[in-house]
């Protein structure tokens, strides 16, 4: 089974907003965002309906914002195999 770096503390990546170039900041993964109970319903469950290939992909769906210009876009992190 693979794990998310950013989800487990591993790596924290940096982009450049494509809008105004300021830094953007990571949101959290897509999941959470569904509803108040999403961040604790089954990662599967919710991976197999997000609209995304990312199960199959072995990716994990991020959030990332800009608080600059207020530009969100998702992003498909690689998953790694467990140490």
């Amino acid at each position: 089974m693979s794990m998310c770096p950013i989800c487990n503390g591993m790596e924290h990546p940096q982009y450049s907003c494509p809008s105004c170039d300021h830094q953007m900041e990571d949101a959290g993964k897509l999941e959470s965002f569904y509803g108040p109970y999403s961040p604790y319903q089954e990662w599967g469950d919710v991976a197999m309906t997000n609209g995304y290939l990312d199960q199959m992909a072995e990716e994990c769906m991020h959030i990332f914002s800009c608080s600059h210009c207020g530009l969100q876009t998702t992003k498909a992190i690689k998953e790694i195999a467990p140490l």
